[in-house]
């Protein structure tokens, strides 16, 4: 088959609902995509002991079904042809696609062998920027200096990092000066030993949350806007750094 990049199963504790697509056409259009880029997908057989790579070779969007290569070893493809449920992931162009497949049965490709089964009912489809989050220190947490309406500038604790964005504590005075939708230009993010940089973001969510027992405040989700090249590079390497330590702490 060739060479396919290394994926793991989204986790059922991930926050992925609204990630997930359930209409027939939706589903059936990623499923072309795949296709038509020949994206290798992993499928994952007997309770994920086992995996087979592949590729979607055509789908019948009328008929709500899909064709795909068979696996490399014939032991391998005669266990996914005998599993009620499989696992299957793609990671399109930094994507991650994860769907169930049911029953599988035989059939033909262009006079050669293949495998075909039925549209999931439903497809998971969102981007590792967005859900792969990182923890950011407790001891000497991360800052941004939020600039307010009232020109008030105010240093709150980061409680997360992705590629994609932020998430900060924000103390109870402050959530009114806040407003969900709004664009920050410009503020100062102190990384500790990474140092300054200067980013923008849109405010995307704020929900109540309690960050000591009895203790409660809000947490600001922000995405990035017009991340440049560089600064997306030095947050990578943030993050590496972060893994890293993580990694070690936990063995």
């Amino acid at each position: 088959m060739g060479e396919s990049e290394q994926v793991s199963p989204i986790s059922d504790g991930e926050d992925i609902e609204a990630y997930r697509i359930t209409a027939p056409m939706e589903i059936g259009a990623v499923l072309r995509t795949l296709a038509q880029r020949g994206t290798f997908i992993t499928i994952y057989v007997n309770e994920g002991r086992e995996l087979i790579l592949s590729r979607i070779l055509d789908v019948d969007m009328k008929g709500k079904t899909f064709i795909f290569d068979i696996g490399g070893h014939s032991e391998t493809n005669q266990v996914l042809l005998n599993s009620p449920r499989s696992l299957v992931l793609a990671i399109p162009d930094g994507v991650k696609i994860q769907f169930a497949m049911g029953i599988v049965r035989n059939c033909k490709h262009e006079d050669g062998p293949a495998l075909t089964t039925a549209f999931p009912a439903d497809l998971i489809k969102l981007q590792r920027r967005e859900y792969y989050r990182l923890p950011t220190p407790v001891a000497r947490p991360y800052r941004c200096q939020m600039v307010f309406a009232n020109g008030a500038r105010e240093w709150v604790n980061l409680h997360d990092i992705s590629l994609g964005g932020i998430g900060a504590w924000m103390p109870n005075e402050l959530k009114p000066l806040i407003e969900k939708g709004s664009v920050h230009n410009e503020i100062s993010f102190d990384f500790g030993p990474a140092g300054i940089m200067k980013l923008n973001f849109e405010v995307r969510s704020l929900r109540q949350l309690e960050q000591r027992p009895g203790q409660f405040a809000w947490m600001m989700g922000c995405q990035f806007v017009n991340l440049p090249r560089q600064t997306e590079a030095n947050i990578q390497r943030l993050m590496a750094q972060l893994e890293a330590e993580r990694k070690a702490l936990t063995g």
